[in-house]
C-alpha cells in the first residue's frame, strides 16, 4: 500500500473523558464531545441505515460513530445486519483496540489494507455487490481522502493476466493461463468455448461457469 504520511500522532482526552485519536494535527472526534458528535452523524445518515442492513463506513477512528451507527441498525434489524470499516491507519486501529474495542460479531474492520489486496478478498466483493449503504466518517475521509477515493473508484481487473493472480486454485490457473493475454477475460472465454467443434469436457463447463463469475466481479464499476 502506498504509505500513508504520519508526521504526528497522539491521542487526546476529550471534555467527556473519551479517547480521542490526533493524526497530523486532525482530531478524528470532537474533543469536547465525541459520542455527541457521533450520534448526530448517525441519526444524520438514520434512513440510509434504515433502508440498508449491511453498511459500509470509510474511517474508523475509535469507533464512536460505528457503535452509534450499530445501535440504529440493531433496533432497525436486530441481529440481521452487517458492517465494514475501512481504517487505513494501522495505528489508530491498534489504539481502537486498546481503548474502544466493540464488541460485536457482526463488524469486520479492515486496517491498513492495499486497495488491490483488499479487492482480492472475496469476502469484502462480495459485500460490494450486494450494494451496501456508505457512510463516510468526516474527519477521516478528508484526512485519507485519496485513498478513499481510491477506494471507491477501483475498477475490478479485466484482462487475463491481471485477473491470474487473484486464482489461488492451481487448476484454475492452469486453465485460465492457457486462454489468450491479450483479451479480456470474457472475451478470452468466449474465444476458447465458441465456436468449438469438439465435445464439451469439464473444463469447458468450468469457463462457462467462471465467465459468469468475472460478469459478477466486473458489476462492481457499476456499483452505486
Amino acid at each position: 500500500m502506498e504509505e500513508l504520511s504520519l508526521y504526528k500522532y497522539e491521542v487526546k482526552v476529550s471534555k467527556t473523558e473519551h479517547k480521542v485519536p490526533v493524526v497530523n494535527d486532525v482530531h478524528l472526534h470532537s474533543i469536547y464531545n465525541p459520542i455527541k458528535e457521533a450520534a448526530t452523524l448517525a441519526v444524520k445518515n438514520k434512513e440510509l441505515i434504515e433502508s440498508k442492513n449491511e453498511i459500509l463506513i470509510l474511517g474508523l477512528g475509535f469507533g464512536y460513530h460505528v457503535s452509534e451507527t450499530i445501535k440504529i441498525l440493531e433496533k432497525k434489524w436486530g441481529s440481521d445486519f452487517r458492517v465494514i470499516v475501512i481504517e487505513p491507519n494501522e495505528k489508530v486501529f491498534t489504539d481502537y483496540k486498546k481503548y474502544s474495542n466493540i464488541e460485536c460479531e457482526n463488524l469486520t474492520i479492515y486496517s491498513a489494507q492495499d486497495i488491490t489486496e483488499l479487492y482480492k478478498k472475496k469476502e469484502f466483493v462480495n459485500y460490494l455487490l450486494n450494494k451496501p449503504g456508505i457512510i463516510s466518517h468526516p474527519a477521516s475521509f478528508n484526512l485519507y481522502q485519496n485513498y478513499f477515493k481510491g477506494l471507491l473508484s477501483y475498477k475490478a481487473p479485466k484482462t487475463v493476466d491481471s485477473f491470474k493472480e487473484y486464482l489461488s486454485s492451481s487448476k484454475v490457473c492452469d486453465s485460465i493461463c492457457e486462454l489468450n493475454p491479450e483479451l479480456d477475460l470474457i472475451s478470452a472465454i468466449d474465444q476458447a468455448l465458441y465456436p468449438k467443434n469438439t465435445e464439451v469436457n469439464n473444463n469447458d463447463h468450468f469457463l462457462m461457469a467462471f465467465n459468469e463469475m468475472v460478469k459478477g466481479s466486473l458489476l462492481l464499476e457499476g456499483r452505486e
